[in-house]
Protein backbone atom coordinates (compact mmCIF):
# COMPACT_ATOMS: atom_id res chain seq x y z
CA UNK A 1 0.00 0.00 0.00
CA UNK A 2 1.29 2.98 -0.86
CA UNK A 3 1.83 6.27 1.62
CA UNK A 4 -0.84 8.15 0.21
CA UNK A 5 -3.72 5.40 0.96
CA UNK A 6 -2.54 4.77 3.84
CA UNK A 7 -3.17 8.27 4.94
CA UNK A 8 -6.42 8.29 3.29
CA UNK A 9 -7.59 5.58 4.86
CA UNK A 10 -6.78 6.94 8.16
CA UNK A 11 -7.87 10.15 8.27
CA UNK A 12 -11.59 8.15 7.31
CA UNK A 13 -10.44 6.06 10.74
CA UNK A 14 -10.28 9.77 12.45
CA UNK A 15 -13.65 10.78 11.05
CA UNK A 16 -15.43 7.50 12.56
CA UNK A 17 -13.80 8.05 15.46
CA UNK A 18 -14.44 11.65 15.70
CA UNK A 19 -18.12 10.94 14.55
CA UNK A 20 -18.29 7.99 17.20
CA UNK A 21 -19.61 5.26 14.76
CA UNK A 22 -16.75 2.65 14.52
CA UNK A 23 -18.48 0.08 15.76
CA UNK A 24 -17.38 -3.29 16.50
CA UNK A 25 -13.66 -4.73 15.07
CA UNK A 26 -15.31 -6.27 12.17
CA UNK A 27 -17.85 -3.84 11.75
CA UNK A 28 -15.20 -1.08 11.36
CA UNK A 29 -12.95 -3.39 8.95
CA UNK A 30 -16.03 -3.35 6.62
CA UNK A 31 -16.27 0.26 6.89
CA UNK A 32 -12.72 0.67 5.83
CA UNK A 33 -12.84 -2.39 3.44
CA UNK A 34 -10.13 -4.31 5.65
CA UNK A 35 -9.73 -7.05 7.66
CA UNK A 36 -10.81 -6.18 11.21
CA UNK A 37 -6.99 -7.20 12.30
CA UNK A 38 -6.09 -4.35 9.98
CA UNK A 39 -8.46 -2.08 11.24
CA UNK A 40 -6.94 -3.05 14.62
CA UNK A 41 -3.72 -2.05 13.07
CA UNK A 42 -4.34 0.88 12.24
CA UNK A 43 -5.72 2.34 15.41
CA UNK A 44 -2.77 1.26 17.02
CA UNK A 45 -0.95 3.50 14.14
CA UNK A 46 -2.85 6.21 15.73
CA UNK A 47 -2.04 5.94 19.08
CA UNK A 48 1.55 5.47 18.36
CA UNK A 49 1.22 8.71 16.96
CA UNK A 50 -0.19 10.37 20.02
CA UNK A 51 -3.95 9.51 19.95
CA UNK A 52 -5.93 9.29 23.19
CA UNK A 53 -8.65 7.14 21.51
CA UNK A 54 -11.29 5.18 23.89
CA UNK A 55 -13.71 2.65 23.72
CA UNK A 56 -17.13 3.22 24.85
CA UNK A 57 -19.46 0.12 25.31
CA UNK A 58 -22.75 2.08 25.78
CA UNK A 59 -21.83 3.53 22.28
CA UNK A 60 -19.96 0.73 20.86
CA UNK A 61 -17.72 2.67 19.35
CA UNK A 62 -14.05 4.16 19.84
CA UNK A 63 -13.60 8.12 20.39
CA UNK A 64 -10.70 10.53 20.92
CA UNK A 65 -10.67 11.74 24.85
CA UNK A 66 -11.58 15.15 24.91
CA UNK A 67 -8.21 15.71 26.62
CA UNK A 68 -6.55 14.67 23.49
CA UNK A 69 -8.94 16.73 21.47
CA UNK A 70 -8.43 20.65 23.33
CA UNK A 71 -5.13 19.57 23.31
CA UNK A 72 -4.94 19.48 18.93
CA UNK A 73 -7.26 22.06 19.14
CA UNK A 74 -4.86 24.45 21.18
CA UNK A 75 -1.90 23.55 18.39
CA UNK A 76 -4.20 24.48 15.77
CA UNK A 77 -5.44 21.14 14.75
CA UNK A 78 -8.55 20.43 12.56
CA UNK A 79 -10.18 18.17 14.83
CA UNK A 80 -13.77 18.55 15.43
CA UNK A 81 -16.24 16.21 17.68
CA UNK A 82 -14.88 14.63 20.89
CA UNK A 83 -16.17 11.11 23.10
CA UNK A 84 -19.11 10.84 25.34
CA UNK A 85 -20.00 8.07 27.57
CA UNK A 86 -18.25 5.80 29.79
CA UNK A 87 -14.78 5.05 28.89
CA UNK A 88 -13.86 0.88 28.89
CA UNK A 89 -11.24 -0.51 27.96
CA UNK A 90 -10.30 -0.67 24.30
CA UNK A 91 -11.57 -4.90 23.07
CA UNK A 92 -8.77 -4.19 20.27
Amino acid sequence: MNILKLQELLERLVKLIEHECTGSPTELGQRLGVTDRTAKCYIAQLRDMGADIKYCTHLNSRFLSASWLIGKTMAGGELEGGGIGRAAPDPT
